[in-house]
């Protein structure tokens, strides 16, 4: 069976998130109009929808925290985990931890994006 995966995030200002997935995070954007824009890769597709189309009876207009994906940890792998921390910290971007080498054998840092969702940067497994 072939699963093909997209990742859809509620954002609240559409050009500052494309930014931070455009020149931090450093994906390609597919396409963009006024409400959203979709970020494509060869294994997954990001799609950053502007939060205010969603309707008052949404499943997610009703949720009671001002946390974006309480309990939601993406994970996004890069070839050479160094130089791209490096670049992240040259950039001034706030880290919720540099890059250290963990005991099940990668090296990641998190840090998150615009909207509070929590992202984990890790190094390819062996």
């Amino acid at each position: 069976m072939d699963v093909y995966m997209r990742l859809e995030l509620f954002v609240q200002n559409l050009k500052r998130s494309v930014d931070f997935y455009k020149n931090v995070i450093q994906l390609d954007l597919y396409s963009q109009n006024e409400t959203s824009a979709r970020f494509r890769s060869k294994n997954l597709n990001i799609l950053l929808t502007q939060q205010n189309i969603l309707s008052k009876d949404h499943y997610f207009s009703n949720i009671s925290t001002s946390r974006k994906g309480v309990g939601v940890e993406i994970i996004i792998i890069v070839p050479d985990i160094q130089s791209f921390h490096q670049r992240v910290s040259e950039m001034k971007i706030e880290l919720e931890s540099q890059l250290k080498q963990q005991e099940w054998g990668l090296k990641d840092f998190r840090l998150v994006d615009p909207d509070g969702y929590y992202l984990r940067i890790s190094s390819p497994p062996n």
